[in-house]
């Protein structure tokens, strides 16, 4: 069973993935970025998180996908950007965050 943390200010997903065996939802929808850091401190053993470039908070995106890889190395990282960006691509690239969707895209 995959466990999954949503990060994305909008708790539909979260009810959609709680309708499959294969999930664990981890808690409920996460609505702001230092949230993030606080749960996965204390809850380590989590496959994937589902993130909102535009999530509320005070941390960079490039900060907070740092911090998250400094306590969770393994977690895979699905990211949906509001818009085109090259450099931030880059950088999620170098990062091995390749599941990168865009608002527009995501239904």
């Amino acid at each position: 069973m995959k466990r999954i943390v949503t990060a994305l200010g909008n708790p539909i997903l979260n009810d959609e993935l709680k309708k499959y065996k294969d999930f664990e939802i981890m808690i409920n929808d996460i609505q702001y970025q230092e949230a993030i850091i606080e749960f996965l401190e204390i809850e380590k053993n989590i496959d994937y998180i589902i993130l909102n470039e535009i999530l509320p908070g005070t941390i960079s995106i490039e900060d907070l996908i740092n911090r998250i890889r400094i306590i969770n190395k393994n977690i895979q990282i699905i990211i949906i950007l509001e818009k085109q960006n090259k450099e931030l691509e880059s950088f999620l690239f170098s990062k091995k965050i390749f599941n990168i969707f865009y608002n527009n895209m995501v239904e």
